[in-house]
């Protein structure tokens, strides 16, 4: 009876040693798999630079008076030291100032590509707002996605992943599918001391995009 024991003790110790190793068999098959270099499939735009486009109140959208209107302009003091930049957008909003406006671009930059992320080279003195970027996506709605709330100081690189964000695809028709970058949207604090600024600058914006792999984008196309 205890060599019965034995002889089961020996069998559930071989069948681990067996399901290890099959493990481990699994794992170098897919190794090569997982380890596959996928960065050729995207590719990198500059969405915006600022070095050949003028920027001003012409560009601002907001609901008191041109008054209130802060100070936009371009600048080539500020500028990202993570990239060679000659020029980059100033915005300045004093206490006296403080509201909520739109940024736009006189030319919006439109992808008919995938757009997986934005980079955003951005500049702030931890003034308290709160910065959103404008995109109209493939249901031609306009949108609103937070990239930064301006609660820290210096030079930042953000990332912003808009891959669930936005619709980019349109299996219907195949058409009106381009995503649209608009400007910015600056949301001001609730309220701003007096004889208190705030500064932020953008510099190069990038976007990260891929082909999309539609169904049957035409009657001679097969599926990708």
């Amino acid at each position: 009876m205890v060599v019965f024991f034995e002889n089961l003790a020996e069998i559930k110790n071989m069948g681990q040693i067996f399901s290890i190793m099959i493990l481990i068999w699994i794992f170098i098959l897919t190794g090569p798999i997982l380890s596959k270099d996928l960065s050729g499939i995207y590719k990198e735009y500059v969405v915006q630079d600022f070095e050949t486009e003028i920027f001003g109140e012409e560009n601002v959208k907001a609901k008191l008076g041109p008054d209130f209107t802060p100070e936009v302009r371009i600048s080539t003091v500020f500028r990202t030291p993570e990239r060679e930049s000659e020029k980059s957008l100033y915005v300045e909003l004093t206490a006296e100032k403080n509201q909520s406006f739109q940024i736009l671009f006189k030319k919006p930059w439109s992808s008919k590509e995938f757009v997986k992320e934005f980079k955003f080279h951005v500049y702030a003195n931890d003034g308290g707002g709160s910065l959103f970027i404008l995109v109209r996506d493939s249901s031609l709605d306009q949108k609103k996605i937070l990239l930064t709330h301006f609660n820290f100081s210096g030079w930042k690189i953000l990332s912003l992943d808009i891959t669930r964000k936005v619709r980019q695809d349109d299996l219907v028709t195949h058409q009106n599918s381009e995503l649209v970058f608009l400007g910015f949207l600056y949301e001001a604090p609730f309220e701003r001391k007096r004889g208190t600024r705030e500064v932020f600058v953008i510099d190069d914006i990038l976007a990260k995009t891929r082909p999309k792999y539609l169904l049957f984008p035409s009657e001679k196309a097969l599926v990708k």
